[in-house]
Parts: C-alpha cells; structure tokens; sequence
C-alpha cells in the first residue's frame, strides 16, 4: 500500500474520511453510526484501498463483515470511483508498513464535518443561533459558553460539529463530546485514578464542545468537573458552547454551573416554519442527487413536522421509493404518517395521552383505567407505543398509563406498532 505521507494528502485523505461518515451517518441511522463508525478515523489510500482503524479488532470483524458494503459504496460515491475499504485495529498499519495520515490538530472525541455552515439552512428561527455560532469563531473576545437550546432534530448538533470542523479548519484544538460521553470518560477516569490525564486532554483545547447536555441532569460530581472543564478552558483563552433539549434553568444544574451559562449566550433553536420547509426539502433531495417530482416536493415540504431530521426522514423515504420504482401520493402518505406519528407531534405524556384517547372516542380517565375492553386496550397499545417513540422508558410509561407495570406496557407497545403500521388513517389522525 502506498502510504499517504504528505500534509496535504494526510489533510485531504481526513477531509474525503469525514465525508463518507456524514454520508454513512444519513445511511445506516445515529444509533448504528455512533456505535460501529463514528470514532474511526483513516490511516492511508493508495488509490484503490482506503486503510482505516477502529478502536477494537471486534469492530474491526463486524464493519468488515456486516457494513463493509455500505461503507464500501459510501466511499464510492464521494471518491467518484469503485474503492475498497479495509479496517484494522489499532496498531495494525505499523505493522503493515502503511504510514498513519496526520489526523491535524488535537481532536478529543469526534467531529462529522458532514455538517457544516453551508450546508445549514438559514430560518427565522435559528438565524441568531446560526450567528452565535460564527461569532464564537471569529470574534476576538467572544461570549462564552454559548447555550445552544430547542427540541429534537432542530438543528443544534449540525451547528455544534460545523463550529468543530471550522475551528479545526483554522488548526484550533477542539474537543465535541456528548453529555453520556463526558461523564463516561470522567467516570472511567476516576476509577482508574486517571483524572489529570482526563483534565490535561479536555483543558488544553481552543474550543469545548458537549452536545446533549440534559443527559448529565441530576450527576452531581459530573457537573462540577465539567464546571472545572469550563473555567479552564476559557481562562487559557478558549471558547465553550453547548447544545441542549431543555432551557439550563430547567436541568435542576448546580447554582455554580448555572450562573456560569446564564453569564453567556443561552439561544434557542426553533423548529423550521412552514415557510422554510420547502428550500431544506429542495436542498436535502440536491444532496441526494436526487430530482424528485414536484408533486412529491409540495407534498413533503407541507408536511406536518417539528424537525429538520424529520423533514430528512421524509426526503430519504421518497427517494428509495423512487429510486424503486415505486414512488406514488399513497405510498408517500403512509411514509409520511409513519414519521409524523413516530415524533409524536408532541413533547409529553399528557398530550400524547389526550390525543390517543380522542382518536379512539374514550375518555383519559378510561384510558388509565384497569377495563380491558378491545377499544381501550388498543387506544392504550397505541399511547404505550406512542410514548415509546418520544424516549420514554417502560417504567414511566406504565406510570402514565395509570400505574402498569414495565413488563405489561412493553407487550403493549409492541402490539401498538403493529397497530399503527396496519392502520394509516390512525397514524394520519394522531399526526393532524
């Protein structure tokens, strides 16, 4: 293999790497990317075989086995040719006399440089968290920390990674973890007595990104040492910003840490108007590749949705059913009634529960009620697996439903899927 060697291939080669993992991350869905791909990182080319190590040999055999395909055709495509791709573990490109590629400036945790600034559509309702964001970058002496907050898919993690890839751009040391990630590093580095290594890797960066940051809700310890991250990282110059599903004042965050955001930027990022769903619907379909009929534009773009990841869901389904051969308004429909009714349409229990009991023409009180007729056993299927879909757990929803236990609600919600796949006008009258 013919190592990449210089800066300029080294630079290059990480670029191509980061495309085909925002490729991959639209194609195989967050859970499978942020489990199997995204700490990979590339280690050579050589025109016809793209070397590139995972954390463990383990991983090494299932991305080779099972997603070697899809990574295969990923690279592929943003290479503009047929390429193999190959992983290895760590280690393994010494000793194969591949030359591992510069990775550039110090980088902890990982950055997709699939979402930049050019890629973010600009709305009314994330302009000023889309200027922040800039701001933060080029500003002298910038506001920090930035708070980035709003609900799921409105955009606030593509912003966070395009302030990562833009600073790492400019060779600043960056940091991009999640809230689950920062307490799993400082936790593990408790128990191995390692805390001035974790301190020393977090604290000497330009820039401190941490998504998701309602994740570390309620861990005490956890929130002061990221207190601790903060302080040092803006007393050696550096910058801070968050992303967040709930305003800080909601998280219940020690006083500390709370006046220390509420001393910067807290923005909220809100979900595209109306208006704004049909330019992202066009430039989603754009970097598919994709020329969708204008029917199926129209259609989707006057959806009702909360998201932008919503939004890419439903440009996503059109274009396999196309590309299938099999793209018409009623296949469209239940695609979109599917995604509509997987958010939900709402943000708590109560209001999914109001509006299941509507549908079904039952009263709540029926609903969290101890009756087993069919109707009221269906309606509470269809909440159980409603509620499911929203990231509540089995516990919390059986309290929602009147008091159930896990186990009950969990055969229930596996029936209420099946119900709302068998039945689009159910799914299409939760979603309206």
């Amino acid at each position: 293999m013919i190592a990449v060697s210089s800066p300029v291939d080294a630079r290059e080669l990480a670029r191509t790497w980061r495309s085909v993992l925002g490729r991959l991350e639209l194609e195989v869905g967050p859970h499978t990317f942020a489990t199997w791909l995204r700490d990979t990182r590339p280690l050579a080319f050589d025109g016809a075989t793209l070397l590139a190590e995972a954390p463990r040999p383990l991983m090494c055999d299932w991305l080779n086995d099972r997603l070697g395909f899809v990574v295969r055709r990923a690279a592929s495509a943003i290479l503009a040719k047929e390429v193999e791709v190959r992983f290895v573990p760590p280690g393994a490109a010494a000793a194969s006399g591949a030359t591992p590629a510069d990775p550039g400036p110090k980088l902890v945790g990982a950055v997709n440089c699939a979402f930049t600034f050019e890629r973010y559509v600009e709305s009314a309702g994330n302009r000023l968290a889309l200027a922040c964001c800039r701001e933060l970058l080029t500003d002298e002496r910038p506001i920090s920390p930035l708070v980035l907050w709003g609900s799921n898919g409105v955009g606030k993690s593509h912003l966070l990674h395009a302030l990562g890839c833009a600073a790492r751009a400019r060779g600043w040391a960056v940091a991009c973890l999640s809230g689950e990630e920062f307490a799993t590093r400082y936790l593990t580095a408790l128990r191995r007595q390692e805390v001035d290594a974790f301190q020393e890797e977090l604290r000497g960066v330009r820039l401190f990104l941490l998504d998701d940051l309602q994740d570390l809700r309620g861990k005490r310890a956890t929130l002061e040492e990221l207190v601790r991250t903060i302080d040092a990282v803006e007393l050696g110059g550096g910058r801070v910003a968050f992303a967040s599903e709930q305003h800080p004042s909601d998280l219940s965050l020690p006083p500390r840490l709370a006046s220390r955001l509420n001393a910067g930027v807290v923005v909220q990022v809100l979900p595209p108007a109306p208006s704004d769903q049909r330019a992202i619907v066009l430039q989603l379909a754009a970097e598919l590749r994709a020329a969708l009929p204008a029917w199926c534009i129209d259609r989707i773009a006057a959806a009702r949705v909360l998201s932008v990841r919503e939004l890419k869901g439903a440009v996503h389904a059109a274009v396999a059913l196309d590309r299938a051969g099999m793209l018409d308004p009623g296949r469209l429909d239940a695609e979109l009634a599917r995604i509509v009714v997987k958010a939900s349409g709402v943000s708590d229990a109560e209001a999914v529960l109001e509006r299941v009991a509507e549908a079904f023409a039952v009263r709540l009180e029926e609903l969290r009620g101890r009756s087993r007729r069919a109707p009221l056993a269906d309606a509470r299927a269809v909440a159980a697996a409603l509620l499911r879909r929203r990231g509540m757990g089995y516990t919390a929803i059986g309290r929602a439903l009147g008091g159930r236990d896990a186990a009950t609600v969990k055969e229930a919600a596996a029936r209420g899927d099946r119900i709302l796949e068998e039945r689009h006008d159910l799914g299409l009258a939760l979603a309206s």
